[in-house]
């Protein structure tokens, strides 16, 4: 008999350490729409530092820039446990994410080298926490304790998902093996990513920091059904960031109109891959409504 495999996320103790309280709201609440247990929060690395013995999280998300103690100092005290006994500090092993607005290239070396085991960017997704926070969880790093350096040893580096760059197929054209499990991903990736989403509106309702993430999640959509080559999902996904666009942003999108794209999305993602016609039809009615939306905004300004 086959054992289930355990969720990554089930049980789970995340600590969020970020100054701005509306950021930390939103991370902690992706978390728990995503299934983990119990999530704590700290407006800075002193104040994270003060909390960890009491609350033992298992996972540490910190923003870099902070007053009091920004991220990489934060980062550098807990693992410099590991060497020098710091009774706040249980377990100065436990997986960090680097949380940043920006992602350069130093950057990511920065982080990598004051002890972080990976960097999130802003703005995010929720697929992408709940990736970033199961990837640190399940991968089997060695801990490396040097004088130079304490952390996760650099030397192995995160694998990068293997996706479908060919061309947006034809409709009609019939999809080769490779393509079906590129599709197949592609689907199950959407239907995750709406379901965490719906959670959320359910959770806080479809504020300005949810219409904004969800343009997020319309890009990363679009991005990732172009690279599989699925034409529909690739134009539905687009025509949310039209619509915002064309109505003058997040704060004046309908929330209506913005749940109307991730039915939308959702249904795409259920339809079986040979189904043209009505992925089609599909998505000509979602054009429809979106330029019927935006004629009534232009009027109404």
């Amino acid at each position: 008999m086959e054992t289930a495999l355990r969720d990554p996320l089930e049980g789970l103790c995340v600590m969020v350490v970020d100054d701005h309280a509306s950021t930390r709201r939103l991370v902690a609440d992706v978390l728990r729409a995503g299934g983990v247990d119990r999530v704590v929060a700290a407006e800075s690395g002193s104040m994270a530092l003060g909390m960890m013995a009491a609350t033992r999280p298992d996972v540490l998300i910190t923003d870099w820039l902070m007053p009091v103690m920004d991220g990489l100092t934060f980062v550098r005290a807990v693992r410099r446990a590991a060497v020098d006994h710091d009774p706040r500090i249980p377990d100065p092993r436990l997986p960090i994410i680097m949380l940043s607005a920006e992602r350069r290239r130093g950057d990511v070396e920065v982080a990598r080298a004051a002890g972080a085991d990976a960097f999130l960017v802003k703005p995010f997704t929720p697929a992408r926490v709940l990736e970033r926070v199961a990837t640190v969880r399940q991968r089997q790093i060695d801990f490396v304790i040097s004088a130079a350096y304490v952390g996760p040893d650099r030397r192995q580096g995160r694998v990068d998902e293997d996706r479908y760059g060919g061309p947006l197929r034809r409709r009609g054209d019939a999809l080769d093996v490779g393509e079906l499990a590129a599709r197949a991903e592609l689907c199950a990736h959407v239907l995750e990513e709406v379901a965490t989403f719906q959670r959320l509106v359910e959770a806080r309702g479809l504020d300005y920091l949810l219409r904004q993430m969800a343009c997020r999640v319309a890009h990363d959509m679009r991005q990732r059904a172009s690279e599989a080559g699925d034409r529909d999902l690739t134009r539905a996904a687009a025509s949310l960031g039209r619509y915002v666009s064309a109505v003058g942003g997040p704060a004046r999108a309908d929330p209506e109109v913005v749940q109307i794209h991730f039915d939308t999305l959702r249904a795409l993602a259920l339809l079986p891959a040979d189904s043209f016609k009505a992925s089609a039809t599909i998505t000509r009615q979602l054009d429809k409504a979106v330029s019927r939306r935006i004629s009534i905004a232009a009027l109404a300004a």
